[in-house]
């Protein structure tokens, strides 16, 4: 009986030790991993990168749960909070098919936006329109010197996107009391459109955070001392020099994704097929065809965030960048891949062996999205460590 817990306990503990020091080995001898050093320091330094992160996956998971529970999906009572349901884990294999996409989404996010902007988009276009601290009239003046003529039309169509982020969520909180007043298609065709026009002000509201952490992180870099105040007003700025590759993520998720849901919900009715066919293209086919894009040109964004240039310049500085590091790009990828891959896997895996809404499944929720709250911010700290180091010397921008 002694040698059979002895061996049970040596099977235990050696695959463990193993798989720490395989862990170990890949994260202190690959050829990033001085920029992992980096960037963990430099969350440690400015905590609020996580925490801010944090907060708004919090919120999108609050969110969420207010929903299922306005439309009775979930029921929470004093009993269903205190039970403790068994443990029931799905197929480790299955969990891990799924989770690869969320994981490359994930990764994608590192090098365009790695934010869970809704629904507090909503409170940041009420904040907007109503010019809060001065910053939409610094946005139009940082619009009109960089977009020319432009500037009109972006700005009215964010007026209009800002309009339809404030209402999504009051649209889908109150969608059921609506259904008794209105078609469930009708609803669901308005939801569409809401959704398509609030996705633009949700992504470049993202977008504003994100060149927010990249800046935080080139202050810690540069070892300058600024207000996190100036560097938000700055991260404005320096937003409209981003606009251009933003616009184009913005078309390319447009075709992919959304034009594709609305025309299928104009044909519901009489193309039901055609509606399942439109979702399981988007996600097995366009989902993952634009996190692979935004991998593959993983640097434009921050060319253009750090640097005074034109998009085909920013293109062309990619290019060099790729070429020369390529390896070090490489293992970047793959070190930082396989961390969100396995916190996705993680979450599905034991998220999922307790009862959806159940005490232990929402504990589980809020506490795997802190865990990509953490890792998002240090992996964007630890790419802009690389891409600081990466590039030949040159004039920088300057606060």
């Amino acid at each position: 009986m002694a040698l059979a817990e002895a061996a049970g306990w040596q099977w235990t503990v050696i695959p463990a030790a193993g798989a720490l020091a395989g862990y170990l080995v890949l994260i202190l001898a690959n050829p990033a991993h001085r920029f992992f050093r980096d960037g963990l320091r430099c969350v440690q330094r400015h905590p609020r990168m996580w925490i801010w992160l944090s907060a708004l996956g919090l919120a999108y998971t609050l969110f969420q749960n207010l929903q299922a529970f306005q439309l009775g999906e979930a029921q929470f009572s004093l009993a269903s909070l205190l039970s403790w349901p068994a443990f029931k884990p799905h197929d480790w294999r299955a969990t891990a098919g799924h989770a690869w996409l969320p994981a490359l989404e994930l990764l994608a996010g590192l090098f365009n936006q790695a934010v869970v902007s809704y629904p507090t988009s909503a409170a940041a276009a009420f904040l907007f329109a109503m010019n809060w601290r001065g910053y939409q009239m610094q946005f139009l003046r940082a619009a009109k010197r960089r977009l020319g003529r432009w500037w009109v039309g972006v700005y009215l169509g964010l007026i209009l996107c800002a309009f339809a982020a404030f209402c999504k969520p009051i649209f889908s909180l109150s969608i059921y009391w609506l259904n008794q007043y209105f078609d469930g298609i009708f609803l669901l065709r308005v939801g569409a459109i809401i959704d398509w026009l609030s996705f633009q002000f949700e992504y470049l509201f993202g977008l504003l955070i994100q060149i927010f952490l990249v800046l935080l992180t080139f202050v810690w870099i540069r070892g300058l001392n600024a207000e996190p105040g100036r560097i938000f007003e700055f991260a404005l700025e320096r937003a409209v020099f981003a606009a251009k590759w933003a616009g184009v993520v913005l078309v390319a998720t447009f075709l992919l994704i959304h034009l594709p849901l609305l025309i299928s919900y104009a044909w519901i009715t009489q193309q039901t097929d055609f509606t399942k066919a439109v979702v399981q293209y988007i996600e097995q086919t366009a989902r993952p065809l634009i996190a692979l894009g935004l991998v593959l040109f993983c640097s434009i964004q921050i060319n253009l965030i750090l640097h005074n240039e034109t998009l085909r310049e920013a293109v062309l500085e990619h290019a060099q960048l790729v070429r020369n590091h390529w390896h070090r790009i490489f293992w970047f990828l793959i070190v930082a891949g396989l961390h969100l891959f396995a916190i996705s896997w993680l979450n599905d895996f034991l998220g999922d062996a307790f009862p959806k809404y159940s005490m232990q499944n929402l504990l589980l929720a809020a506490l795997f999205t802190l865990g990509k709250a953490f890792l998002a911010a240090w992996f964007l700290a630890s790419w802009v460590c690389f891409y600081r180091a990466a590039l030949t010397p040159r004039n920088a921008i300057r606060f």
